[in-house]
């Protein structure tokens, strides 16, 4: 199978559908046809640390992934936060129910307390500089 490939949408287009692709007026400007292996290569898996981009030619390259900014970071760390807490408050909830209902197996009273201190000590942590407590043990 044959491919274009543009730099401004960094994505190949079958030459078997350019004409469905035209109709609809969503073929680039800057479509280039690339050779078969060229295509296959860059269709794949980028390898470890890079993306495809378009080189000065307007082909594709691998180039690197750009490090995250601190406000992508601190956007992670809130997520992984949201997540655990979400986590802790599951194991807790049913745990809580027995306690509260009296009726808590003496052998689950620390496994409350241990996640009930975990899920305190994540409300402390700053997404900004993440220090990630231990989750408890099962």
């Amino acid at each position: 199978m044959n491919y274009f490939y543009s730099g401004s949408t960094n994505a190949f287009y079958p030459e078997e559908l350019r004409e469905v692709y035209e109709m609809a007026g969503t073929w680039p400007d800057d479509a280039v046809k690339v050779e078969a292996n060229i295509a296959d290569k860059f269709m794949q898996t980028p390898p470890a640390g890079k993306w495809r981009i378009a080189d000065g030619d307007g082909l594709p390259a691998w180039g690197d992934i750009p490090p995250l900014t601190h406000e992508q970071i601190t956007a992670n760390a809130m997520q992984q936060k949201t997540m655990l807490l979400a986590e802790a408050s599951a194991v807790i909830g049913p745990l809580k129910d027995a306690s509260d209902g009296g009726y808590i197996d003496d052998a689950d009273r620390p496994k409350l307390i241990a996640w009930q201190k975990y899920r305190y000590d994540l409300t402390k942590v700053d997404p900004a500089k993440p220090v990630w407590p231990q989750k408890p043990t099962e």
